[in-house]
């Protein structure tokens, strides 16, 4: 089964190019399974700022306290996910929206305590996405649940995008608001293990960049195909990419 796992962040949400939707149901349409993660960052800060609750981040990562946490899920799973798969569905192909905790895809681990209810993926139902993406569009909201205990955790989209990769063993496309990893002003078509450590260790790739390369390594590692960092507001990225064009950066073994 060839399964394409699609991670769509937040901040690339804003100004999607309406032709990746067209890319995405032509995947649908050719026999393949495309699944779409997404964040929804701005999404959310705008109605913390709008409830008057500070956001604080630490690593890269939300802080999620309870009050966090309920606006966090309220975004992601009654906004900005409805929003994407009605999107999609203005075409021929049918989309579901989905979350961690439906059909209990996505079983957890409690990240650090400092971070809150934040939680990194243990496991993925692949069973649920088999069944789904026989008939649908998966779009998959980065909320999840401890199933011991019930407690829902916000996830880091990257992560779980990740891990869907992994479990699948598919190709990931991760579109940003940058057109790859850029080193010296040029966007490098191609990456491996030693050379994106080669990059960190001389300070050519910093800040945000790190964590995004090191767990496209570690998903490789563990199962992942290839992962590809490109523009979200590029026009047909997603057919340049399963093309063979010359867009973005691909990160292999």
């Amino acid at each position: 089964m060839s399964y394409i796992i699609i991670k769509i962040g937040g901040s690339t949400l804003t100004h999607l190019h309406d032709s990746i939707i067209e890319d995405i149901v032509a995947l649908k349409q050719q026999g393949l399974r495309p699944i779409i993660v997404h964040g929804g960052g701005p999404f959310i800060n705008k109605e913390l700022e709008n409830k008057g609750v500070v956001s604080e981040f630490q690593d890269g990562l939300r802080v999620t306290t309870s009050e966090v946490l309920a606006v966090t899920s309220q975004i992601l799973i009654g906004q900005v996910n409805p929003q994407l798969v009605s999107k999609i569905n203005q075409n021929v192909a049918v989309s579901i929206g989905l979350n961690g905790i439906d059909g209990k895809l996505v079983d957890i681990n409690p990240l650090s305590e400092k971070y809150g209810f934040v939680g990194e993926p243990t496991h993925i139902n692949v069973d649920v996405l088999e069944q789904v993406t026989d008939h649908f569009i998966p779009v998959i909201a980065s909320i999840g649940m401890k199933h011991d205990t019930h407690q829902l955790y916000n996830i880091n989209a990257d992560t779980l995008a990740y891990k869907v990769a992994q479990a699948l063993s598919a190709p990931i496309y991760l579109l940003s608001d940058i057109p790859g990893v850029i080193i010296e002003d040029l966007v490098q078509p191609t990456l491996n293990a030693e050379q994106i450590q080669g990059y960190i260790d001389s300070e050519a790739i910093y800040g945000g960049m790190i964590p995004k390369v090191q767990d496209a390594i570690q998903a490789i590692e563990h199962g992942c195909e290839k992962v590809v960092i490109a523009a979200g507001d590029e026009p047909h990225v997603i057919d340049q990419i399963l093309n063979g064009g010359n867009v973005g950066t691909t990160i292999q073994q």
